[in-house]
């Protein structure tokens, strides 16, 4: 996969630094050597070079360049002393290996560090046994605020519900990230959803796009902010949104890694049997679907099939293209939870606005073209 290069340095360095708050390394223990620390992560020497050359520069490591890296002397005191409580915040993405999600991290790092706050991240892949396993943990640690991504509940919504439910009654300051859970309080931080399918909507309508499939796998919020955003630009250029435009493709988990053949081979015979000009993915992992799912077809994006998708940026990225769709501002959105929780855990003030939106923006690419009428 060719993620964004910035992704293994920056997991690396929250691993190590939760490694050292967790007391791996105690007192003024020697971590092992890059060399084995490359070994042990999969990585390059320069790499690990980079993360420990920063942690060092936190104060939570000191080098001798003769004898080692070394827990530096009072390196996990930095927690700002005027404030009491753990110092802890923890943070949980959908995937963490995606670099959108990766970027969210930074965001919400780049908040916490001159605070003095350490970051406990982890990424659940969708995982609901891994989410209820990191919030018991972040509890039990008394965590001062907690960010994370809800997972859609699927078979799964009644222990969605109460892990949400007991999340809301820890008294523990909560945002979610990216998307929200419709009929619960916690707050949430997420992109301009509505606007950004509005406006890749109006510009499939403006070359000529009437059989528009709307493609995604659930009843995500997004999915449904974008599906709004769509159905309003077909009301406003009055052209009637017909039923079979949302095409949902139910798969057992969010991210569908795992069923992704079995979502293509639905969606080719979708798309092969209703007489669609565009395609408008729901997300980058649709999109890159809905390119397998055309490509056994046989028809050509864009001279035969137009395409346009969320988080264009992950799937042109991993895949070298340039599908034209929206990039969410993922480092904007874990800046904004950040900020909005670190007000809350230092008592200046509560979480006071019910859902903050940050602004996408829009990537014309080449995915699209003038439809052909037959």
């Amino acid at each position: 996969m060719n993620w964004l290069p910035t992704y293994p340095y920056h997991r690396i360095k929250e691993d190590i630094r939760k490694r050292i708050h967790i007391g791996e390394w105690q007192g003024s223990s020697r971590l092992p050597s890059s060399r084995n620390l490359a070994e042990s992560y999969q990585s390059s020497v320069n790499t690990i070079e980079k993360a420990i050359k920063e942690l060092c520069g936190e104060g939570l490591l000191t080098r001798d360049n003769r004898r080692g890296t070394y827990l530096a002397a009072g390196g996990l005191s930095s927690v700002s002393p005027s404030r009491s409580g753990s110092g802890l915040i923890a943070a949980s993405v959908i995937g963490i290996g995606n670099p959108l999600w990766g970027a969210a991290l930074r965001g919400i790092e780049e908040v916490l560090q001159p605070k003095g706050y350490q970051l406990m991240s982890s990424s659940d892949n969708s995982s609901l046994d891994k989410l209820e396993s990191f919030v018991a943990s972040a509890i039990a640690r008394q965590v001062e605020g907690i960010i994370l991504s809800p997972i859609h509940g699927g078979q799964d919504e009644l222990r969605s519900r109460q892990l949400y439910e007991r999340l809301s009654a820890s008294g523990i300051p909560v945002i979610f990230l990216d998307r929200r859970v419709w009929d619960s309080d916690i707050p949430f931080v997420t992109s301009d959803n509505a606007s950004g399918a509005y406006s890749l909507t109006k510009l499939l309508l403006a070359k000529g796009h009437r059989r528009i499939a709307f493609v995604r796998n659930s009843d995500l919020s997004t999915f449904y902010e974008r599906l709004l955003g769509m159905r309003q630009a077909f009301i406003e250029a009055g052209v009637p949104f017909e039923t079979d435009y949302d095409l949902c493709i139910p798969t057992r988990f969010e991210n569908f890694e795992c069923e992704f053949e079995g979502f293509v081979s639905r969606l080719a015979n979708a798309l092969g049997t209703m007489r669609y000009t565009a395609v408008f993915a729901a997300n980058d992992q649709i999109a890159e679907a809905a390119l397998a799912a055309l490509e056994r077809l046989g028809r050509r994006v864009p001279d035969e099939m137009s395409l346009v998708t969320y988080d264009a940026q992950g799937v042109n990225g991993k895949l070298r293209l340039d599908i034209t769709g929206a990039n969410q501002p993922f480092y904007d959105m874990g800046r904004s939870a950040a900020l909005q929780l670190m007000h809350a855990a230092e008592g200046k003030q509560p979480i006071a606005v019910a859902g903050h939106i940050c602004k996408a923006d829009i990537h014309y690419g080449s995915s699209v073209r003038e439809a052909k009428i037959e």
